[in-house]
Order: C-alpha cells, then structure tokens, then sequence
C-alpha cells in the first residue's frame, strides 16, 4: 500500500488505545505520536533506495514491486523487536517506546497490506533467502490482486479498505488537533504550539488532499503490458514455494498458467 498517510494513520489509532491503557493518559505525548507514525510507514521507505534511486522519480511506475523483492517488506526480519521489547519490559528500559516499532510495523503498516494491497503480505517469507519465498497473503484481493503502481491506485481508492482509510487519516487529525488544545490551555498564557502535532496534522492533511484528486480513467483498464511481476503465473516465484504451497498455488492457479503457456513441474 503506498498510501503513507493511511499507513501512518492505522498504526496511530491501533497504539492510542494501547498508550492511553498503559499510562492512564489520553493525551498521547509528541514523541510517542511521532514514532508511531514513523515506523508504521516505515517499511514503505523503500521506495527511495529500490525505486527513486534505481529509477529516477520520474521513471517510477507500476512495475516497481518491492513487496516482492525488498526485504525490509518481509515481515520474519521484525521479530528480533520482540525479543528486544521483552527485554526492555523485564528491565523496565522504556518498554512502552520500544513497543511501538512492533506496533507500528506490523499493525500500521503489514495488517493494512494483508487485508488489501496489489499482491499482499509474504508472511513467512525468510529475508535471508533470496531464491525461496512464501505465500502472499492478501484477505479481500478481488480488486487490487496482481496490480502495482497507478493500477493499483486508482482501484484501491475505490475499495473498502482505502476508502475506510481515509475516514481513519481524518479521525488521526481530529485527536492530533484534540492534543493541540489540550497543550495550548495547559500552557496558557504562552503559546503552547507544539511542533510536533502541528507538522504531524500538515503531512496528514496534505496527503490526503493529495490523494483525492481525479486520477486517469485509464487505469482502471487492464495494463498493457499485462499486470507486471505477477507472482501468479512467475516461475520464479512459484520454484521458490515449499512443496506443499506449490501443490497449492499450481492448483489454484492451474487454469491461468495454461492460458500463459508456463508449465511449472511439481516436486
């Protein structure tokens, strides 16, 4: 999904209770709502290196798939954070800062890509192995599956899951623009402007904004050159699925890889 805004939003709400819980306070502190907002998009973030780098910005279109190829995508190279929070919890280190990384990565920005992204969420994919690969996990897929880039885009927006996201992004504001107030009163008679929530509302706002202008009816066609990287009917994928996923996949898949020509042997 690479709708940073909505990435950063979900992992917000899905922390805020969990912050409020923990400290009694429903006033979420900046630092806090600035972190979580951070490593909820994190993952995207490798769209500078494997994309604008690679390509150029202005040459970056559908066929970049990094939840395919980048291994920051791959949700297996989190877990040592576990292990790293449980250690600060033990020792009372600030267990409630290093909770968030967890929170953020897997809630904000792994659960939204699942439930519905161009291909979805390779789960066991182990970010160590580069010819072996996993299953894509993507829950509601009819619209978005096999789609990258501006295709992706313009059926995500119309989609269940992007169109709740913006109500999400809305409501993240509503309750940054709540701890704002509460700043400025408790500050009063000085300014009481934090920084902090007021550049968090800016980003939040814009990338919405951004978000709802009109996008070219074209992509809601068929690409031309057919969905890029479609790990469906990719041989490389499907070699580097376990026996059991690739008895799986090439029986799900059995008619689309016949209508493609690719025959793949089974183990």
């Amino acid at each position: 999904m690479s709708r940073l805004d909505q990435h950063s939003a979900f992992g917000f709400l899905i922390f805020y209770p969990i912050y409020v819980v923990w400290t009694g306070n429903w006033i979420m502190d900046e630092l806090a709502a600035f972190l979580i907002m951070f490593f909820s998009m994190c993952p995207d973030l490798d769209i500078f290196y494997g994309g604008i780098i690679d390509k150029g910005l202005r040459n970056l279109d559908e066929t970049f798939q990094h939840h395919y190829f980048s291994f920051i995508h791959y949700p297996l190279l989190y877990v040592p954070l576990i292990g790293l929070f449980l250690l600060c919890l033990i020792l009372d280190f600030f267990p409630l800062y290093f909770l968030i990384p967890l929170v953020g990565v897997y809630g904000g920005h792994f659960l939204p890509d699942t439930i519905s992204c161009g291909d979805g969420i390779m789960w066991g994919k182990n970010p160590f192995k580069k010819d072996s690969y996993a299953r894509f996990i993507n829950v509601f897929c009819k619209g978005t599956d096999g789609y990258h880039g501006l295709y992706w885009d313009a059926r995500y927006r119309q989609s269940f899951l992007g169109k709740i996201g913006n109500v999400v992004v809305v409501i993240s504001v509503i309750l940054l623009q709540v701890f704002q107030i509460y700043v400025s009163i408790e500050s009063f008679p000085d300014t009481g402007i934090s920084i902090i929530y007021v550049s968090l509302m800016i980003y939040l706002l814009i990338s919405l904004i951004m978000a709802r202008e009109e996008f070219e009816h074209k992509y809601l066609e068929e690409p031309p050159a057919g969905r890029y990287q479609d790990y469906r009917i990719d041989p490389q994928y499907i070699q580097g699925l376990n026996e059991k996923n690739r008895k799986r996949h090439l029986k799900k898949y059995r008619e689309l890889l016949e209508e493609n020509n690719i025959e793949i042997k089974e183990l």
